[in-house]
């Protein structure tokens, strides 16, 4: 049976709804989503693989989009995180997985920001087992770490440029704050 439904005078296509069981499955595997990304994942994958060619043979467009933002409105999470979940295990097969099984979740995620490279940084990661955000910084300085001082002194010339207009501050904080980040000191 089609369902149609009027909108603004519109008679507009109504896709089946998702079966209750599919859901529920998905529910239980989000409640507990910090031990199980890669199962939620996987389950995308299988879900949207099976039903995401008879949706668009039904006319729904975009039908990897739909299937993903209707299941997160039934269950209640994001829709991001859904997506973020199906495109990691998607990225990240199982075989590569367990070549990497040293790492987070969440590493190997600061690592396929890397695009083409992602593999470098993983091997790297697995050996250093970096925090995540040093994984992202040495991904966004081209695969070198930055010091620890460039991005101190960077904020200190970020806080000095807004203590230089602040007019609450004494008249010495906001010439030292001027000097600095005009670079006369330091």
């Amino acid at each position: 049976m089609i369902n149609y439904r009027l909108i603004w005078g519109y008679m507009t296509y109504q896709p089946p709804p998702l079966p209750d069981e599919l859901v529920e499955q998905l529910r239980q595997l989000t409640n507990d989503a910090d031990n199980h990304q890669w199962q939620v994942g996987d389950f995308l994958v299988s879900v949207v693989d099976e039903l995401g060619q008879h949706y668009e043979a039904i006319g729904v467009k975009r039908a990897r989009s739909w299937l993903i933002q209707n299941m997160a409105s039934r269950v209640g999470v994001d829709a991001s995180t859904l997506r973020d979940r199906e495109a990691m295990a998607r990225f990240y097969p199982a075989n590569i997985r367990s070549r990497f099984d040293m790492l987070t979740y969440h590493q190997l995620r600061a690592c396929k920001s890397a695009g083409p490279e992602w593999e470098r940084y993983a091997i790297w990661a697995s050996e250093d087992l970096p925090p995540c955000a040093v994984i992202r910084a040495k991904v966004k300085n081209g695969g070198s770490l930055p010091p620890a001082w460039a991005g101190r002194w960077s904020r200190v010339i970020e806080l000095s440029e807004l203590l230089q207009s602040d007019e609450q501050a004494p008249p010495g904080v906001r010439l030292t704050a001027r000097l600095i980040s005009m670079g006369i000191l330091g």
